[in-house]
């Protein structure tokens, strides 16, 4: 009966030694390397992409710093400052959701066979660093993100099927779409709310009127979720839930590993250890 015990110890802290291990290495390789990239897709027709940029700007870091380098250390804007942050998203991701793959968020990714929705990055850094497409949410977050980085107020919309996102300067709010890189502008040049968009019929359909259902979308203004507090808070709770939940992720797609690791030396040292004299 000792024997069987001891041999069983020794099979389990062999198999949590070797998972740990294999665990660890795949948190490793997608941390530290390329194979934790997301899914890349080819630009649309009608869409801007840079494909020199995936190069230039590697990370958020970067990102921030070219952005900094086109605003003229501070001298534009906030609504030159918005344009600036806007054509560097459009001329850097293609159409395509960011999402976890095993290397890049093991944890994530086994649970996306529970639901997709796991799947789906949140983390504005791992945007960047891990791909060149985003779909609708994530480049609005993203440029959320600058815009907040860099002093301007700015709040995440959705639409009931698009996401957007409205940046706040000279007294009013102010649409921003970087994924079909709309920029609604009026006959002065003034960058137009959501709000007033869905008023203005013609510039409606302008600007929304070559992608189907999406003017639709914006006339159903009662249908719209506006999120601005907190800073840099997602239009629904989900959202900032499973943000948070992917934050957690990071460090357990380490952690847990190494509690494999450290378990199964001891049920090994147990096992290997003589059977005391009775």
């Amino acid at each position: 009966m000792i024997s069987f015990t001891l041999k069983t110890r020794g099979l389990l802290g062999g198999l949590s030694v070797l998972l740990g291990i294999c665990l660890l290495g795949i948190a490793a390789i997608g941390e530290w390397t390329p194979l934790g990239g997301g899914v890349n897709d080819s630009k649309r027709d009608w869409e801007r992409f840079d494909p020199a940029l995936v190069t230039q700007v590697r990370d958020y870091a970067a990102m921030v710093k070219q952005a900094d380098v086109k605003m003229e250390a501070g001298k534009a804007t906030d609504a030159a400052k918005m344009q600036v942050m806007f054509d560097l998203i459009t001329d850097r991701f293609t159409h395509n959701e960011a999402q976890h793959n095993l290397a890049s968020n093991w944890i994530l990714y086994l649970a996306g066979y529970v639901h997709p929705v796991f799947r789906h990055m949140w983390n504005p850094d791992r945007f960047v660093s891990q791909g060149y497409s985003l779909l609708c949410d994530q480049s609005s977050y993203l440029l959320l993100h600058l815009a907040e980085a860099h002093g301007i107020k700015s709040r995440h919309v959705g639409l009931q099927g698009h996401v957007v996102m409205e940046a706040w300067y000279e007294g009013d709010w102010h649409l921003y779409d970087p994924d079909l890189e709309v920029i609604p502008l009026d006959e002065t040049g003034k960058v137009l709310s959501l709000d007033d968009l869905a008023r203005n019929e013609t510039l409606l359909q302008k600007y929304y009127g070559p992608h189907p259902r999406m003017a639709d979308l914006v006339r159903n203004r009662a249908n719209h979720l506006y999120m601005s507090t907190p800073a840099q808070a997602r239009f629904e709770w989900k959202g900032n839930v499973l943000a948070l939940l992917e934050k957690v992720t990071e460090v357990l797609k380490f952690l847990i590993p190494g509690v494999m690791i450290l378990v199964g030396l001891r049920l090994l040292r147990r096992a290997s250890s003589p059977a005391p004299v009775v």
